[in-house]
């Protein structure tokens, strides 16, 4: 119940907003047999490896000497947990942990950091089901969908099935998903203001008892296929695996220590009172790849910071891009140096 709620809010909440702020991002669920030390000490080192995986959007092995060494004393990284009711009579090992201790810990294995600003990823899936092609939704194959969800949530990507209304069979066809046609999938996808678009079909291979699972984003520069074989649920499973790994690529951030140390100059116009000043400055410290904000100036409207960052130039651009609270602006008159200034319109929290 409370998994299609959260689907039903992501779907209303992408009419507006190409990105999502995450909740619970250092919380993780795990599903035990009981309430016995042992499931729950089993439970909580999934939790552990989960949880770092969901925060930096990459596989975190249990092989790694530095995971090894954690595993040990879980409660170091524990801040509370407790036990959650779910389907069908099972109980959930709810682990929350200390943000600060898994960044920490992501730093020392050389993980990067993926913040709780992700972008939504609208995805159309057809299914080729007993020579029937379909696409899938939360009606048409209740068990995929659940699936998807579920494995989303776990690894905190945003996603969005389509409504399969009447607006949308008008712009699409379940052949023009399975062909992979951008012009009318593109205009499918408009009214949901995605940040990514995939595109996938799923079928079972001639004469075999598996299945194959062809998926990709739609734009242009990213416009590869990337081909899943096995269990249907499992390779289903697989690909939101690879969309987060692909997506924390480009906006998880890599500390180091030594990047941008004599501060990167940040100019944000429309703030004009230290309510403004005070919203901003904890807006941009909320951000990952910021380690430290400093007010150099402010006047006429328009404030001047000096960032000290966790990563790159690029990884703010990146991690800006998907913030409501700033929108950036361009000068096309401008030459290029003054270009390369950092310039936002404060939009507010």
């Amino acid at each position: 119940m409370l998994r299609h709620f959260v689907a039903l809010l992501i779907t209303t909440f992408s009419f507006f907003c190409s990105a999502v702020e995450v909740p619970d991002l250092y919380q993780f669920k795990v599903l035990v047999s009981d309430k016995s030390n042992n499931a729950r000490a089993a439970a909580s080192k999934q939790a552990l490896l989960g949880v770092l995986s969901k925060v930096s959007g990459q596989a975190i092995e249990q092989t790694n000497p530095e995971i090894r060494l954690a595993l040990q004393d879980i409660s170091q990284f524990m801040l509370k947990f407790e036990y959650q009711d779910a389907e069908y009579g099972s109980q959930l090992l709810v682990v929350k942990f200390d943000p600060t201790k898994i960044n920490t810990l992501l730093n020392e294995l050389r993980a990067p950091i993926w913040g709780n600003r992700r972008p939504l990823v609208l995805i159309w899936l057809a299914v080729e089901d007993a020579r029937q092609r379909e696409l899938l939704t939360r009606e048409s194959f209740p068990q995929l969908e659940e699936v998807l969800s579920d494995k989303a949530n776990q690894r905190a990507v945003p996603i969005v099935l389509p409504l399969l209304d009447l607006e949308d069979r008008l712009n699409i066809t379940v052949s023009d998903v399975w062909a992979n046609f951008s012009e009318p999938v593109d205009l499918a996808s408009v009214r949901y203001n995605p940040e990514r678009i995939v595109t996938a079909r799923i079928y079972k291979l001639p004469n075999q008892s598996v299945w194959q699972l062809d998926w990709r984003f739609t734009v242009n520069s990213e416009f590869q296929n990337n081909v899943l074989v096995g269990e249907q649920q499992q390779i289903i499973a697989q690909m939101i695996d690879e969309i987060a790994l692909s997506l924390s690529s480009q906006y998880a951030v890599l500390r180091n220590d030594s990047a941008e140390q004599e501060g990167e100059f940040f100019i944000v116009n429309g703030i004009n009172d230290f309510v403004q000043i005070e919203q901003a400055k904890r807006r941009l410290l909320s951000l990952s790849v910021v380690r430290e904000v400093n007010i150099v100036s402010m006047k006429q409207g328009e404030l001047v910071f000096s960032l000290l960052l966790n990563g790159t130039k690029t990884d703010l651009i990146n991690t800006l891009s998907l913030d409501k609270g700033f929108k950036r602006l361009f000068d096309p008159l401008a030459s290029i140096e003054a270009q390369s200034i950092n310039r936002y319109q404060w939009i507010g929290e």
